[in-house]
């Protein structure tokens, strides 16, 4: 994972892209794209964005805005990513309340979620592998099952998060809204 921002100015030069990549915009602005073969384009990256990059992919990137744009970037290594064993009739994270499909490939699937206040989501386990990155904060809590509700905790504006094996969450659970508007880009690996 990389935080990314790109400067008025100040181009990257040619870069081979050796891994596939996702990018989450956390910070908007103008980027020039510069190709190899001279032409170029302009991108706006919106905040909250989600772009997909070829491995292979050869090109220059300059920011054009006041501000620098800065964007969370996941590169794809060529690993297998685990997955845990499912527990019967207890589903995975996805697809769950509040989060939209944005996109899929071969290696992951890309959701945006937001929580919201009195939509809980419902009891899941952890069973792949994912990353996420905030892009807004706020308070969440978890509710083990057969257990008090846990204490809140708080998650920042481009706070990643990454489920590192061998740690799956082994209670299910539930997950809800306690303060502000939480938004949260995730990959989950296949």
């Amino acid at each position: 994972m990389w935080d990314v921002q790109r400067h008025k100015g100040q181009p990257t030069g040619f870069e081979k892209h050796e891994l596939d990549e996702i990018a989450v915009t956390l910070a908007e602005g103008a980027v020039k794209i510069g190709k190899p073969d001279g032409t170029w384009s302009i991108e706006q990256r919106r905040f909250g964005s989600v772009r997909y990059l070829s491995k292979g992919t050869v090109q220059s990137e300059e920011g054009l805005s006041d501000s620098p744009s800065r964007a969370i970037v996941f590169q794809l290594k060529p690993t297998e990513p685990v997955r845990w064993p499912a527990e019967p009739g207890v589903p995975g994270q996805f697809p769950r309340v509040g989060a939209v499909k944005l996109f899929e490939t071969d290696r992951v699937v890309v959701w945006d979620q937001t929580w919201r206040p009195g939509e809980r989501i419902t009891r899941h386990l952890h069973y792949a592998q994912t990353a996420a990155v905030f892009l807004e904060g706020g308070k969440l809590r978890t509710l083990d099952e057969g257990r008090p509700p846990n204490p809140p905790f708080v998650r920042k504006h481009g706070e990643v998060l990454y489920a590192d094996p061998p740690t799956p969450l082994t209670v299910p659970h539930e997950e809800e809204h306690v303060e502000g508007s939480p938004r949260a880009i995730w990959l989950e690996f296949k």
